[in-house]
């Protein structure tokens, strides 16, 4: 008898452009508020233009992209407004998971936890700024690792690429920012440890609306030398 074979899924090509400029944005490869042309991503891609359509509808449900009628798509461009919801709504999900992680497998998120900080340090040492970003959105992310809870997964999913893209644009080029913010990621590992939870509380805390002041800060600037 014949063993049967087992043939993964595979991927749609608007699943794969769909990828391809969720991390072109959030690498910052387009400039936030950039107009996205359809066309030239065709050619890039080498597909049609319903592909590229599709991803762009896609990437305008988790808030990457903004479709504007008779205007085309660009990437989104939050205000201070927005940065300030965004911000908000990450400690909320942020603490929410990191505290159930906690509570669940205390061991494995710290572990993990630092795992992720040696790489940061490795990159922050080799001045890579792109490497370091990834890490510290890694870092972030196995808050939710072990949370065992889909609802508060989903939630994150909502910001997850905006705040990478922020971090990636706008944090990662500055030496000084990413040294205080392996300080902050550093601390929160410690406070686990000791099992401080309101002290790991405050540090997220002062870690994510320190990165929201700069994020206002930046936006400010960018809109200024616009004029």
């Amino acid at each position: 008898m014949r063993q049967k074979l087992h043939i993964g899924s595979v991927q749609s090509l608007t699943d794969i452009v769909t990828e391809r400029l969720q991390a072109a944005i959030i690498n910052g490869d387009f400039a936030l508020g950039e107009k996205i042309a359809e066309k030239a991503l065709s050619l890039q891609f080498g597909v049609s233009r319903t592909p590229i359509r599709d991803a762009l509808a896609r990437l305008q449900t988790i808030g990457l992209v903004i479709v504007k009628p008779k205007r085309g798509s660009f990437v989104f461009k939050p205000s201070n407004a927005d940065v300030i919801d965004i911000c908000d709504f990450r400690f909320m999900v942020e603490l929410q998971a990191a505290k159930r992680s906690f509570y669940n497998k205390p061991m494995k998120l710290a572990k993990s936890l630092t795992h992720i900080t040696q790489k940061m340090h490795v990159a922050m040492e080799n001045n890579n700024a792109f490497e370091y970003s990834k890490c510290d959105n890694e870092y972030h992310q196995i808050f939710f690792e072990y949370c065992d809870n889909k609802y508060l997964n989903s939630a994150f999913t909502l910001v997850n690429s905006r705040i990478a893209a922020l971090r990636f644009s706008i944090t990662s080029p500055q030496s000084k920012l990413r040294e205080i913010s392996f300080i902050e990621h550093q601390k929160m590992i410690d406070h686990l440890r000791s099992n401080q939870i309101l002290a790991f509380e405050q540090t997220l805390y002062e870690h994510i609306n320190r990165t929201q002041e700069i994020y206002i800060m930046a936006l400010k600037n960018q809109n200024s030398q616009s004029w």
